[in-house]
Parts: C-alpha cells; sequence; structure tokens
C-alpha cells in the first residue's frame, strides 16, 4: 500500500510493525502454530527492511548532495516526488541550493575570465610563479616586452637577459630593481617590482614589468635642456661684453695707428700687436657665440607640421641631394624601398635634416674603407611600423660609444660638435618614434628610425 503523505506512510509502517510484534509474543513459541510462528517472523523482516528503505530515500537524497558538493558538480537535479508535501519540499529546496551553487560559481568563473582579460591586455608586463620558478601565469605585455613565447621556468629567462632570470629569484618581497634589455637595435630599460603573496598556504610571487626607457630619456634630455639653458645663458652674459668691448678696443686701436703722430709712431708696433690680440679676442668672442647659439638648438625646436608623404620619393631625394658630397668622397649609396609606396604622416623637413645628418656621419665612418658604401632602406617591421635603415661599412664603434651617441655634446669625431644625433633624437620623439643603433668594430654601423 501506497500513500502520498510521507509521515502517514511511516506511521502506518509503524503501526503494522507493532501489530505484527503483538501476535508474534502472543503466539509464545507454541509448536501448534509452527508455520504461523515463521510467517509472522518473515513479515516482521520484511516490514523493518521495508522502513528502513523508506528512510534510506532521505539518507541517499542527502548523500547525493553533499557528493556534488564535495565533488564540485552542481549540475545534480533532484526528482521532485509524490510520497509526501516534506519530501516535495526537500527535493525543491535541494535544486534551489544547486541553482544557487551554480549561479555562484558561474560569477565567479565571469570574475575569473574577466581578470584574466584585465591582466592579458594592461600595458604592464605580469609574471606570476612559485619560490621555485614555475611560471604560473605570463601575460601578452611580459611576452612582448621579453620577447619570449610561453615559458615554463622563470630559469628560461637566462637566454634573454641573466640579470632579470636572477633578480626575479633573488628579490624579496617589495624589492624593485632596473634590468637593461637589448633586442637587436632596441635598447629598453625593465623596471622590475616583485611582491610575494600567500593564497591558500601557497607562497605565490607576482613580478611586474614595465617599459621606462622613455621615461628615462624624457628625463635625461630635460635634464640637459636645463643644463644647457643654464651653461648657455651664462656663457652668453660674460663673453657678449667682452666681445663687444674687445670689437670697439679694436676699431679704436685701429683709428690710432693710422695717425702720423710721433707718439703713436714710436708705439705702431706695440699698438699693433694689441690690435691683432683685441681682433683674435673677438674673433673667438664670436665663435663662442656661434657655438653657444648652435647648442640653444637643442632646446628650441619646434612642434612638427605633420603631412603625408611618400618615403620612398623622400629617399631617392635624399640620394640626389647628396650626390655631389658623395662623389667627392667616392662613396656609393645604394637606396633600397619596397615596390609599394610607403605613406608616412611626419614632418618632411625635419627627418630629411635626420636622414642628411645619419648619411654625412657614415660618409666620414666609411673614409677609411677600400669600397665604401652606404645603404638607405626603408620597409616595414615585424611590428608593422615604417622604419628607414642609414648603415654603412665603415670602422663601426664601441659597446660604450653606442651607450653615449645620443647624449649632447658627445662625439666619436675629433671636430664632432655632439649636437647633430642628439638633435636626431629628440626629432624622432617628437614623431612619437624612435631612432636606434647598432654597430659593430670593423663591420659597419646601422640607425634605424622607427615611427
Amino acid at each position: 500500500m501506497s500513500f502520498n503523505n510521507y509521515r502517514l506512510q511511516l506511521l502506518f509502517r509503524v503501526m503494522l510493525l507493532a501489530i505484527t510484534i503483538y501476535f508474534f509474543a502472543r503466539i509464545n513459541f507454541d509448536p501448534f502454530y509452527r508455520g504461523t510462528y515463521i510467517a509472522l517472523g518473515v513479515a516482521i523482516l520484511v516490514q523493518v527492511w521495508l522502513l528502513v528503505l523508506l528512510q534510506d530515500r532521505t539518507n541517499k537524497l542527502f548523500l547525493r548532495f553533499l557528493n556534488s558538493v564535495k565533488y564540485d558538480d552542481f549540475t545534480e537535479l533532484f526528482k521532485v516526488s509524490a510520497e509526501g508535501k516534506r519530501q516535495r519540499e526537500l527535493s525543491l529546496k535541494l535544486n534551489e541550493v544547486m541553482h544557487k551553487f551554480r549561479e555562484v560559481r558561474a560569477e565567479k568563473e565571469a570574475h575569473l575570465q574577466y581578470f584574466e582579460m584585465i591582466v592579458q591586455h594592461i600595458g604592464i608586463g605580469i609574471i606570476s610563479y612559485k619560490p621555485d620558478g614555475t611560471i604560473m601565469l605570463l601575460n601578452h605585455a611580459a611576452k612582448k616586452l621579453l620577447k619570449v613565447g610561453q615559458l615554463q621556468q622563470v630559469q628560461e629567462l637566462e637566454t634573454e637577459s641573466p640579470e632579470l632570470a636572477q633578480g626575479l629569484q633573488l628579490l624579496e618581497h617589495n624589492g624593485k630593481m632596473l634590468v637593461p634589455l637589448k633586442h637587436g637595435a632596441d635598447q629598453v630599460n625593465l623596471s622590475v617590482h616583485v611582491m610575494e603573496l600567500s593564497i591558500l598556504g601557497d607562497r605565490i610571487r607576482l613580478a611586474s614589468l614595465q617599459n621606462i626607457q622613455k621615461e628615462l630619456e624624457e628625463k635625461e634630455m630635460e635634464a640637459w635642456h636645463n643644463l644647457i639653458k643654464v651653461l648657455t645663458h651664462e656663457i652668453m652674459n660674460s663673453v657678449t661684453p667682452i666681445a663687444s668691448l674687445s670689437a670697439s678696443a679694436y676699431e679704436e686701436l685701429n683709428s690710432y695707428t693710422d695717425t702720423e703722430a710721433d707718439e703713436i709712431t714710436m708705439l705702431k708696433d706695440e699698438l699693433v700687436d694689441v690690435s691683432q690680440c683685441l681682433h683674435t679676442i673677438s674673433r673667438r668672442s664670436d665663435g663662442l657665440i656661434k657655438f653657444v647659439n648652435d647648442f640653444r638648438n637643442l632646446t628650441a625646436i619646434s612642434l612638427p607640421q605633420l603631412s603625408r608623404f611618400s618615403v620612398n620619393e623622400m629617399l631617392m631625394e635624399m640620394k640626389t641631394l647628396m650626390r655631389e658630397q658623395l662623389a667627392q668622397k667616392h662613396v656609393k649609396l645604394q637606396v633600397d624601398v619596397p615596390q609599394d609606396r610607403l605613406l608616412l604622416s611626419a614632418d618632411s623637413s625635419m627627418i630629411e635634416q635626420v636622414l642628411i645628418n645619419l648619411i654625412k656621419n657614415a660618409i666620414e665612418a666609411v673614409q677609411e674603407q677600400p669600397e665604401p658604401k652606404i645603404i638607405l632602406r626603408a620597409y616595414h617591421d615585424e611590428r608593422s611600423r615604417i622604419s628607414i635603415e642609414v648603415a654603412d661599412n665603415g670602422t663601426g664603434m664601441t659597446q660604450e660609444a653606442q651607450t653615449k651617441i645620443f647624449i649632447p655634446f658627445y662625439s666619436t669625431k675629433k671636430t664632432g660638435s655632439g649636437i647633430g644625433l642628439s638633435l636626431s633624437r629628440q626629432i624622432m620623439r617628437l614623431h612619437k618614434g624612435s631612432i636606434s643603433v647598432q654597430s659593430e668594430l670593423g663591420k659597419g654601423t646601422r640607425f634605424t628610425l622607427r615611427f
């Protein structure tokens, strides 16, 4: 017999069991009722078993629920039975709890994906790794900065930068360091900051990598500008009166030496010497003023007037413009441009000035070569940026010279002022681009402009 109400079903089974036990006890083991005795005993066992099964249904329901929670499986659905109101309520509530678990897990997974997308798309490189060096996360910015693919261990970074690989393992919590990194002609300085976290008892290290090369260059150039302004101001204040006074004194002495007075005739030779000294002072003062004015150009570059032009045509014009100087020095200039036109948005006059300076430097660098040659090339690099190269087969430069070549006043030439390359780098920075150098002693030098 089946009842829809669980309580009535339970009460009925208990009463039936009690009645059966009562009659079983009343027989009192009479041998005459042996068959009835056995039948009642079996009935008691069956009723106890059915009662256990009835109660076991609820236990199994809770066991399925607990197993679902244990194994993080919230797809389980509990059938709403017709055994009574309480059983239906129990099944419905368990289904509600499972649905809530599914919602919470879906929300956590959505948040996790959201934060993973943020980590992958931010501009700062992020590396999450264990103290033993096992990498847990390496975002796109870090891969781009380090120019690596997916890595498993921090130690694998030693091929790119031993200093970085060692620093990531040795830096303490909140430790910082500056790591120079060079990929081909690109020189960057990475600011590395390491934090250590404890998540569920596990130690996790989090390192942020940020390219501060541009900021360093801007601060460096700003410092040079401030220094140049102070120096030129003080020099001009001191030299200008000297130049003016020496020029005036020179003219006045010349007027005396032109007279025929006896006193002047006796001192004429001495006055001529003094006049020549004053003239030399005046001339050198004017030269120093001109020299200082040239340095002022570093701090007086106007903003570029952008226009769209063909890089191919500009390079061919450069070849025509420099033809006479190249012929005089017996230098061959080769221009390599792609068949498709490269269109660049920049200040053409400024870019031409940079190229003229680089080509002139290259002409001087190849003078001692038996077959002096300069290559002027334009192309799209691996990041689809328009790039222009000026390469020569000259004597090359040392590593130390390459690190200082863009510093104002520094020059590898005996007669160089150290202005040209500093000015070129400033022009490229105003165009949101960069200029870099690659050189090897005895094999030549290559300057690369990237826009």
